[in-house]
């Protein structure tokens, strides 16, 4: 059998979980319109400033399985729903109007380039002043940073494919753990296999990480003393070494994950923003027996 798809997992996938991010929690949790933003016209009016640093975390999560995504703006923030092209994985986010130095824009749909909005974004330091404007006459964006602007031409939304529904798939265990631990994880197990097995032992209460090369093997123990919150079930997943690792390095960095885990489903990797009022998540599809 081939890999199965991130989007294709479960047969019905709610309103709901197609328009936010579910089961975040309330200090995550971006305050967004219910409406989907990601299949509107072009709005006429946009001016968004803010960080380089939150604008990169934005940009980058959504790099990590596209190139060019659909940006949807609300009266009160922004989202991105975007998969790569194989549906292997894909990712969700919100970040609220609040947590922009300044946010006045028209509800509506954009089409961007991931990579040429980071270039723009690269000429600034972490902390800098970034300013997002729209110039709807010519359908650009222009990002201007310490009186360097940039200006970027918008891809018409109708030629980006529509971002697919998220999953309502039922995940038993979650398990939370700093970045320092799903990195160590991740890279001991992607040492020897480009797959490996995530489970949970409600038993011996721990979480495991563990993977076979051709002579060698490899787990990687975490006990719910070392975890930051631990809500196990019995259960195990084989997954895609690249695209865990990829989706990991997507989120922001020094934020905790979330790990929501089933047998043989998507695993959901989610995390909130440092310093915004936002969260985001991957979903990734597990790895079937060839």
């Amino acid at each position: 059998m081939s890999q199965s798809t991130a989007a294709s997992s479960t047969e019905a996938a709610t309103t709901d979980a197609e328009t936010s991010v579910p089961e975040t929690s309330a200090d995550d949790e971006a305050e967004i319109d219910t409406a989907d933003l990601l299949a509107l016209n072009a709005p006429q009016y946009l001016r968004i400033s803010g960080e380089v640093q939150l604008f990169e975390q934005i940009f980058a999560a959504a790099g990590t399985v596209t190139d060019k995504t659909r940006l949807g703006i609300g009266e009160s923030g922004i989202a991105i729903r975007a998969a790569d092209q194989q549906g292997h994985s894909m990712v969700d986010l919100r970040v609220s109007g609040s947590s922009f130095s300044t946010f006045d824009a028209e509800t509506g749909t954009l089409g961007v380039d991931v990579g040429r909005v980071r270039d723009a974004l690269s000429i600034g330091d972490a902390g800098d002043l970034a300013q997002f404007a729209l110039d709807a006459a010519n359908s650009t964006l222009e990002v201007d940073i310490d009186g360097i602007t940039r200006t970027i031409e918008l891809d018409p939304v109708e030629s980006l494919r529509y971002p697919v529904e998220m999953p309502d798939i039922d995940i038993p265990a979650t398990v939370h753990l700093s970045p320092d631990d799903i990195s160590l994880g991740l890279d001991a197990a992607d040492m020897l296999d480009g797959r490996f097995d995530l489970s949970v032992d409600p038993e011996s209460g721990e979480m495991q990480f563990a993977a076979d090369g051709d002579t060698d093997s490899m787990t990687y123990r975490r006990e719910d003393t070392d975890l930051i919150a631990f809500e196990p079930a019995d259960v195990e997943v084989k997954l895609d070494s690249s695209l865990v690792k990829s989706a990991n390095a997507g989120l922001p960095e020094g934020t905790n994950r979330a790990l929501h885990i089933g047998n043989e489903v998507p695993l959901v990797l989610k995390s909130g923003f440092p310093d915004a009022a936002g969260a985001m998540q991957f979903v990734i599809a597990p790895k079937l027996p060839n």
